[in-house]
């Protein structure tokens, strides 16, 4: 499920395949069928290993990025780009 907003379009992926957004995963649930709290249980591991994946991946691509990457210099008087989106 692609819940994030495209920056293209201003929709996510989801949105525009079923013009609704998706509910929220709900956590503490109560069933009398253990069956789904295992399967809660499951879900909520896999979706927080997954979340501390994208956090590691994010760290280490940041700091080989960094590596090789200089402070940029401007002098007075250089035209530089600016930009406008915030």
């Amino acid at each position: 499920m692609n819940a994030a907003t495209s920056s293209s379009t201003g929709y996510s992926p989801f949105y525009l395949n079923s013009a609704q957004q998706p509910r929220a995963l709900t956590w503490n649930t109560s069933s009398r069928f253990p069956g789904v709290q295992r399967f809660v249980e499951t879900l909520k591991e896999a979706t927080m290993a997954a979340h501390d994946a994208i956090i590691s991946a994010r760290v280490a691509q940041t700091t080989q990025a960094n590596k090789h990457r200089r402070d940029a210099r401007f002098e007075v008087g250089q035209l530089v780009y600016l930009s406008t989106k915030n």
